[in-house]
């Protein structure tokens, strides 16, 4: 029962945060942050597409976990894993992730987009903890995706974490080859001395 807790509180967290950023920026510019549905790029139409699998395949998963149905060991927990302490650094770790993400649309302000902005050449944010990664956003949700499968260490929530992984990595090499053709050399420089994800790492 507290790991359903835990995991519908982050997700419902997560999407507020979503929700309330997108609300508060469309009101002050007029622009919905959005974008990724919009473009002219069949790669970012698929992207959008993948996105709402990924949100029905998450709430499907939740829906399962938290009724307790079991079917082979695709919902079995882990055994190592499953203790109420790891729950609740999952849950931590979650909350982490989440918190990284409100900081980087503070951090952001206007230019916060989700998706390509294809009509608005917007800022290249370089300071505070993007000094450090490129992408603390996603950064925040790839901890969010580890806390929730620490919660419920299942192979369903492996594979979600997999394919979310491998949609952050397609996405993130489309933003940065349109941040490059848009910013030019001040981008590429920022790439050569700041990392991806990770400080200092990737």
């Amino acid at each position: 029962m507290l790991e359903s807790i835990f995991v519908v509180a982050l997700f419902l967290l997560y999407m507020l945060l979503w929700k309330v950023k997108k609300i508060q920026q469309k009101r002050v510019t007029g622009i919905d942050p959005e974008v990724m549905g919009e473009s002219t790029s069949n790669v970012q139409q698929f992207m959008s597409h993948f996105t709402n699998f990924l949100t029905v395949y998450a709430g499907i998963v939740i829906l399962i976990h938290a009724t307790n149905f079991q079917w082979e060991s695709l919902f079995s927990r882990y055994p190592l894993l499953s203790s109420a302490k790891v729950d609740v650094m999952g849950f931590f770790v979650g909350l982490f992730g989440l918190s990284i993400c409100l900081y980087a649309q503070i951090k952001m302000g206007s230019s916060w987009r989700v998706g390509i902005d294809e009509k608005v050449k917007t800022q290249l944010i370089t300071t505070g903890l993007y000094k450090f990664v490129r992408n603390p956003t996603y950064l925040g949700l790839f901890l969010l995706n580890i806390g929730v499968w620490l919660i419920w260490p299942t192979w369903t929530v492996f594979l979600l974490n997999i394919l979310f992984i491998l949609f952050l990595e397609i996405q993130v090499r489309c933003e940065e080859d349109y941040l490059s053709s848009v910013h030019g050399v001040d981008y590429g420089e920022y790439k050569k001395r700041t990392k991806r994800y990770v400080p200092f790492i990737y």
